[in-house]
């Protein structure tokens, strides 16, 4: 039995167990299996030790350890060194290699929604773990990125570390939560990787009512749960176009799944299984 387990706290609401067991199921991958780690902070260290002493080949990593699991693995790569995140685990031979999946599965989603960002102004609100990949997928290809987080000093330390982790040259600034309306007026893409709106509490938005949303702009929000958030019934209102978080955890999931596997993930499968369960 290969076992594959997502490490988080708390767990019993992620999809990725319905994704990946679906996955497995639809390439013949019967000895293949995924489940839960739920994983108080305390316990991390522990529960990454006995991985291996559990003959697990891998794990997804996901809030709030995506940051404190790196020193605890063997080897990181460069891409999560950058983004200083690490959401996937592959291990071989008793040793754990961190990879970050996020970015790559943000920007794959984009492009799968036809939305441009070279050349383009983008806006992230948060500057957490998932901002850092979002922010790092932008600014490599080849948009303009400005950060507004609720602590200035949060997002300072995301622009310093993916441009030590990448490149010097990236185009990222940081701007107060007092700059947005200003911000906003200028870009083309606003993407929110803050908890903020997510279920239950799916009346809030981390966009405030008093600031417009222009029209032209395409809004992302990486919450999926709800699939419609008040973001993006904010966004749609002002004319704007909205795209929900679903489609970078499937893509983030599908490359996840063929760094441990070696096979193309049925990313249409995985798809399919978490709509079925978001309903």
């Amino acid at each position: 039995m290969k076992r594959i387990g997502i490490i988080g706290w708390p767990v019993e609401h992620s999809l990725s167990p319905v994704m990946h067991n679906a996955a497995f199921a639809a390439l013949g991958l019967s000895d293949w299996h995924y489940e839960r780690l739920p994983t108080p902070k305390e316990d991390l260290t522990t529960r990454i030790e006995n991985l291996i002493k559990e003959g697990f080949v891998g794990a997804n990593v996901t809030v709030p350890h995506k940051q404190a699991v790196m020193p605890l693995l063997n080897n990181i790569t460069l891409a999560a060194r950058g983004i200083g995140a690490v959401n996937t685990i592959v291990i071989e031979e008793g040793r754990t290699e961190g990879y970050n999946t996020d970015s790559p599965g943000f920007m794959l989603d984009l492009a799968a929604q036809g939305v441009e960002v070279a050349g383009k102004r983008a806006l992230v609100l948060g500057a957490g773990g998932s901002a850092h990949a979002v922010v790092l997928g932008l600014a490599n290809g080849g948009a303009h990125v400005t950060v507004v987080a609720r602590r200035d000093n949060a997002a300072w330390e995301l622009r310093n570390a993916v441009r030590r982790g990448v490149s010097k040259q990236l185009e990222i600034e940081v701007q107060p939560l007092s700059a947005l309306a200003k911000v906003a007026a200028t870009v083309d893409v606003i993407v929110n990787t803050t908890p903020v709106g997510m279920w239950p509490n799916v009346e809030e938005s981390p966009w405030p009512e008093y600031v417009p949303i222009p029209s032209g702009v395409v809004v992302y929000d990486l919450i999926y749960r709800p699939m419609q958030t008040k973001f993006m019934q904010q966004a749609e209102a002002a004319g704007a176009r909205a795209i929900g978080g679903l489609g970078m955890l499937v893509y983030q999931g599908a490359a996840a799944f063929e760094l441990w596997t070696g096979q193309q993930a049925p990313a249409d499968v995985m798809r399919a299984a978490a709509l079925e369960a978001l309903k």
